[in-house]
């Protein structure tokens, strides 16, 4: 199994709260629990646009396992700087 390194995690908001989802399976500091959207607090959460399984900027290699197209967006790795 290859894991993608330029699959990463975005912000997704929730369209009825309008604050950021959290991951999905992930959890949170009790002091971020009033500033994100959550299942068991908002009914936005189960509705479109999904939350994925990374957080932001978190890559599915980091992660560790396969991950869902939702909530995370492709991007190009960052180019080595070679000096001679």
């Amino acid at each position: 199994m290859t894991l993608n390194p330029n699959k990463v995690g975005i912000t997704i908001y929730c369209a009825s709260c309008g604050r950021p989802k959290v991951p999905i399976g992930r959890s949170v500091s009790i002091y971020m629990s009033n500033s994100i959207c959550a299942r068991d607090s908002c009914y936005g959460y189960s509705e479109e646009p999904y939350a994925g399984s990374l957080w932001p900027g978190e890559s599915e290699a980091d992660f560790g396992y396969p991950v869902s197209d939702h909530g995370t967006a492709i991007v190009q790795a960052a180019k080595e700087e070679t000096t001679t």
